[in-house]
């Protein structure tokens, strides 16, 4: 039976999550699942970026993204309940041995890839976050707004159907 793996992650302002991972990062993480013993550890403690907001079915306004720290990581059935109901994360992640050692500036560069102005200053804040503890409650407070926004609009989308 084919895995799919689902990683918790915690985002800056504390909140929990659960996301399978992306798809072209899967086939990296089954190799290391089906040869190694400690296969969970290049996700451990990783940054990753993640959609906090839900995607829409017209795909007219891409969702808030963050970047999440991974707590944990499992592998589960492809056709389980959970990996169905479930966001996946973006590509973009970074080993917590890597980023622990780089600049903000830099994890920041490689992270903040091609998403909108606001989620960019998201990903900012939490990578300050990450590594310095620092706080952005002005930032957090437009991504949840932003957040409120997209599920207003995933709901009048999918209520029209």
């Amino acid at each position: 039976m084919a895995e799919v793996f689902v990683v918790q992650v915690t985002l800056s302002w504390g909140e929990h999550r659960h996301y399978l991972v992306a798809n072209d990062v899967e086939p990296g993480l089954a190799h290391r699942y089906q040869t190694r013993e400690n296969w969970q550890e290049v996700m451990i403690d990783a940054l990753i970026n993640v959609p906090v907001g839900p995607y829409l079915p017209d795909d007219s306004v891409q969702p808030p993204m963050a970047t999440a720290k991974v707590l944990g990581v499992t592998a589960v059935a492809a056709d389980s309940t959970p990996a169905r109901d479930l966001q996946r994360t973006r590509s973009q992640f970074i080993m917590a041995a890597v980023w622990q050692k780089q600049s903000t500036a830099v994890n920041y560069n490689y992270l903040r890839h091609d998403y909108v102005a606001q989620s960019q200053a998201q990903i900012k804040a939490d990578v300050d976050f990450w590594q310095n503890s620092q706080q952005h409650p002005a930032v957090v407070a437009q991504t949840k707004a932003r957040i409120a926004e997209q599920e207003q609009l995933f709901k009048a989308q999918t209520q029209k159907k």
